[in-house]
């Protein structure tokens, strides 16, 4: 214990006059009667260390406060033409989208139109939207045309298999893109805005692009048979697929009934005789994002989708996968019951902890499982139906999917593992069916 410049230091705390003051105590200004206030002695040093480790504690929640600060900014893609009864598809490259090393906590899309409304889907049936990360060589872009829109770009794909033009995306969904939720949860994300090591170094700037497809079914004479994109409802003919090849690159036969090879850009669906077919309207894809600046608090995550119409076959142990994307269900195809079931085994080469999981899915869908090796219900998910006529309440329509938020460290899936996707449909005659299931992996918990 010592005296120094009018303060009284006392295990290694210097205590002031105007502490003691403060606190009502008398000020021990020498070793002399230092017995005789000890018992004040106690109170000041409990008060000091308290207000140290105050003072640590809101630095420290401010500093974890800061770099966690979750971002949130909506954006509205370049606007495209809608037409009855017309199928439209675009691709819009370098869309608006949150720059640097960040982590992405939640992507949200919606159909409005030109003046920001939403848009109701017994309108403007959004089939699908997919977002696409890619990589771009400037120099290169410059030479491309019209006709070569992804010369010089490089795209990088999710972690899952089947890696052609369809499953590739990052984010999508589509008529049950307004009440399916995509977000994670804290502090996992996924990471974007860093150069991958597979990526050539050439392609050194990050970008992001839209793929989307809408039918406009006003005045059409079947909005189910437009939606379900049936052959016999469009302006095509089973010859115009004798010289077409399919997704999985083989020659396409007569029995195609619907799907994405009916709705293409040039596509027509029927519409009620004498129904004004130039009725125009301008349409754009609203997307909300939240990120957060990554730092070491963020744990990534990893993304996979599992096709349900993955055909998957084996050369040794090497798993080769086959994703048809699509299918279909006639009055032959039935199952047990009054479902359609579709299911299929797709081995897992990679695991990790599931963190979340949901599904992108057509109408019809009763619900959607993923099993485990063992047969546990890894993620169950029901479908949410419309009930009135606003949007994002349409009647009949499948305007959500419910998700699973297992308990970080509850279920790994193991390397290799296979797992079990199931959807179970209404056993009516419908075509264009997609099922994916939507798999967030983590490799490492916090």
């Amino acid at each position: 214990m010592a005296r120094r410049r009018g303060n009284l230091t006392m295990f290694g705390l210097s205590i002031s006059p105007k502490l003691c003051a403060f606190l009502s105590l008398p000020f021990i200004g020498d070793a002399t009667g230092v017995m005789e206030n000890m018992k004040f002695i106690p109170e000041v040093l409990l008060l000091s260390l308290t207000i140290i480790l105050l003072q640590s504690s809101i630095i420290f929640a401010r500093q974890y406060e800061n770099s966690n600060h979750i971002k949130t900014a909506t954006f509205y893609s370049e606007q495209f033409v809608l037409e009855p009864g017309k199928v439209t598809i675009t691709d819009l490259f370098d869309i608006e989208f949150p720059r640097g090393h960040i982590g992405i906590k939640n992507f949200q899309a919606e159909l409005v139109d030109e003046h920001r409304n939403s848009l109701p889907l017994y309108e403007a049936y959004l089939h699908h939207y997919f977002v696409l990360r890619y990589f771009e060589n400037v120099t290169m872009s410059r030479q491309a045309n019209q006709s070569q829109p992804i010369y010089g770009k490089y795209f990088r794909r999710n972690d899952g298999v089947c890696q052609g033009s369809v499953n590739s995306y990052s984010w999508g969904l589509g008529v049950d893109a307004r009440k399916t939720s995509l977000e994670l949860p804290d502090p996992f994300r996924i990471e974007v805005g860093t150069h991958p090591e597979n990526v050539p170094k050439e392609y050194n700037e990050e970008k992001w692009l839209f793929d989307i497809m809408v039918i406009d079914t006003r005045g059409t004479e079947d909005k189910n048979g437009c939606i379900e994109c049936r052959c016999d409802h469009y302006n095509v003919k089973s010859e115009d697929f004798v010289s077409k090849t399919g997704i999985d690159g083989k020659p396409m036969s007569g029995d195609y009934k619907g799907g994405i090879f009916c709705c293409e850009k040039t596509s027509q669906c029927k519409l009620q005789k004498g129904y004004n077919n130039k009725q125009q309207r301008k349409a754009s894809l609203k997307y909300t994002v939240t990120w957060v600046d990554w730092d070491q608090y963020q744990v990534p995550i990893k993304f996979y989708i599992l096709d349900v119409t993955d055909q998957v076959t084996y050369n040794g142990s090497e798993s080769i996968h086959n994703c048809m994307v699509e299918y279909f269900i006639t009055p032959q195809n039935t199952d047990i019951g009054h479902y359609h079931i579709k299911k299929t085994k797709i081995p897992m080469k990679k695991g990790g902890n599931l963190i979340y999981s949901t599904v992108h899915v057509h109408p019809g869908i009763v619900n959607a499982t993923l099993y485990g090796e063992n047969g546990k219900v890894l993620c169950a998910v029901q479908p949410t139906y419309g009930t009135g006529e606003e949007p994002g309440n349409e009647k009949g329509y499948v305007v959500g999917m419910s998700g699973c938020y297992p308990k970080p460290g509850s279920i790994k899936i193991q390397d290799g593992e296979i797992l079990t996707v199931e959807f179970i449909h209404e056993n009516k005659y419908n075509t264009g069916l997609m099922g994916h299931f939507y798999v967030y992996l983590a490799e490492e918990l916090p």
